[in-house]
Order: structure tokens, then sequence, then C-alpha cells
């Protein structure tokens, strides 16, 4: 998938959705929101300071992204990116919902996720495969293949954030001509490794585990529930 036709939907979480229209890579994302779909339980979510009930009709939100994309947004791609970015929000290391730097966050989610699941660059396809083999050993083989259908998990993010953070990758220039196809940069990287870092140290400090929040959150998103 090139990154002009790259999918997206994306979540700030218990606030709105937001949809990244493609674009051509030089243009970068558009964000318009749309209603959030309830969580799992008939939690309720609030916005503008009054509260919304839980939906009717869950899976409207996606089924209006999948149109958008021309059918290619699939519910696990999605539930990933929202429970990610519900994951962050928990923990308190989202930025603010309005900063550039909260829109810079959810392209690099998903550009990232698009590149590592569809870039024919042997670069950005080996850096996948040697982060999560450091991180997973004996089962990396099945986790890449997982993630060529269903995206980031908050395992295989972690890996890549982590594998990076000790190696030059950013100065192999195939590397990041395949990133650039995407529309991402080191900047973009830097942010995302940056909020997950923050997230997982936040959450730690309250004795929780951000694969644990992950977990739970994704469950509650559409696209996981049937696992």
């Amino acid at each position: 998938m090139s990154s002009s036709s790259a999918l997206v939907l994306i979540v700030i979480p218990c606030t709105m959705l937001l949809v990244a229209d493609p674009l051509p890579a030089s243009d970068g994302l558009a964000f318009r929101s749309i209603s959030p779909p309830a969580l799992a339980g008939g939690s309720r979510v609030k916005r503008a300071n009054r509260t919304l009930p839980p939906s009717a009709h869950d899976e409207a939100p996606i089924r209006r992204v999948e149109k958008q994309s021309g059918g290619r947004a699939s519910p696990k791609r999605v539930g990933t990116i929202m429970a990610l970015l519900a994951a962050f929000q928990d923990a308190g290391a989202l930025p603010p919902e309005s900063s550039p730097e909260a829109n810079r966050l959810i392209k690099a989610l998903i550009q990232f996720q698009a590149a590592f699941m569809k870039s024919s660059n042997q670069a950005v396809r080996q850096l996948l495969r040697e982060a999560l083999t450091w991180k997973l050993g004996d089962r990396a083989a099945g986790a890449v293949r997982t993630f060529q259908t269903e995206g980031w998990t908050s395992q295989t993010l972690e890996a890549v954030v982590d594998y990076t953070a000790s190696r030059p990758s950013w100065t192999q220039p195939d590397l990041v001509q395949g990133f650039h196809d995407y529309n991402v940069r080191e900047e973009d990287f830097d942010l995302l490794a940056q909020t997950f870092r923050a997230a997982r140290t936040m959450l730690a400090a309250k004795g929780k585990d951000l694969h644990a929040v992950y977990a739970t959150r994704r469950r509650e998103m559409l696209g996981f529930g049937q696992r």
C-alpha cells in the first residue's frame, strides 16, 4: 500500500474519533471528527462537558471509515490504533487533544503501522524483523505474520521503540526513504517513542502494566470482541 492510499482511522480515546483522509505524501494527512463509538459494557463517554450515551449503532463509525478508505480499513487495524491511544490516555501521556503534537502522534501510529505492514522496502521490513527477534526470540516469526494482518500491538510497538533506542537506524538512507514514502520521518517516530515510554513509566508508577492496560482496551474495541 502506498502512502497515498494508506488506510486510516484513529481515536482520541473517550473524546472523539478522527479520520485521516489519505492524501499524497507531500500533503500530509487531514483530520475530521466523527461520533465516538461506545466502549464495551455500555460505557458512557464525555465530550465538550456533556455526557454522550452509548450508541445503538456502534459499528457505524467503522463502516464510515471503511467506505472512505475503499474498504481497506479492517476493524482489527482500527481497533489496535484505538486501543494504543486509549492506553496512552489512561496513563496521562497523550498530548493535548487539539495540539499539533496530537495530530503528529496519530499520524505516526497510523503511517508507521502502514509502512511496516505494506512497504516493499527491504530496510523497513528488516527493521521490523530484527526488532521482533530481539524482543520475542522464537516467537518473532509468528509476530511478524500477525503484524502483516493486524498491525501494532503494545508488544510489537515496544519492540520497535526499545530496539531502535540504542541503534543508529535513522542513519540508513534506504530506511529513511522507506518511511518517507509513507510521509513519516525520524521526528515523527521520536514523538511516538517518547509517548510510549512516558505511558509505560507513568502506568508503572501507578502499579499498572502498559501491556495489561492495552489488552483491556483492545478487548473493548470493535474488531477484537470475537477473539
